[in-house]
């Protein structure tokens, strides 16, 4: 498909984010190296192909931002995490509250901040990423499919944060929070 559509072809950008989807899809099944650096090299010419008030754009970025979090869960290159928290950022801009996407882009942006947060001790990288969490949760209400992981990472953060300041607060809520995505998961 993507040879139908070669530079120029408006369809060309949403075909390499499928081919750069497929390729980013097997690498998480194969952790062969090589696909997630085409996949990274297809999201970005995806990007750039994009004009800044495309409807497609928030998406794309936040694909990039994925598959560059994926090679810092690799390499641990802080090249890498940066990239992916500034992609998450700007695609986050694009999402307004009402916004169909904006509970992946708060998702992914606090997951980003969050390895920065573990690698660097930032509490306010960490404060940051329970308050992204909590915004996505509350998009994600009882029903919705992702709202268990939502729950689980927004109790690991709380659990941080309770491991720095030993508020049992903090330590409540994140117990509180494991029950509920516990009792969301089949047995």
């Amino acid at each position: 498909a993507l040879e139908l559509r070669p530079l120029g072809h408006p369809e060309r950008a949403n075909s390499l984010e499928d081919l750069a989807w497929a390729l980013g899809k097997r690498y998480d099944r194969s952790h062969f190296l090589g696909d997630l650096e085409r996949c990274i090299r297809l999201y970005t010419e995806a990007l750039e192909l994009l004009p800044t008030n495309d409807s497609d754009r928030a998406a794309s970025l936040h694909n990039l931002a994925w598959a560059l979090r994926r090679r810092y869960g690799r390499f641990r290159s802080l090249s890498d995490l940066e990239g992916s928290i500034r992609l998450y950022t700007e695609g986050l801009e694009l999402c307004p509250a009402d916004h169909p996407d904006r509970a992946n882009s708060l998702y992914g942006l606090a997951q980003a901040l969050a390895c920065r947060s573990d690698r660097s001790g930032s509490l306010s990288d960490l404060e940051r990423c329970i308050r992204l969490y909590t915004e996505a949760l509350e998009l994600r209400p009882v029903g919705h499919p992702a709202r268990a992981a939502t729950l689980h990472a927004l109790a690991w953060a709380l659990n941080c944060r309770y491991s720095r300041s030993l508020s049992l607060d903090d330590l409540n809520k994140a117990i509180r929070l494991c029950n509920e995505a516990l009792g969301l998961r089949p047995t």
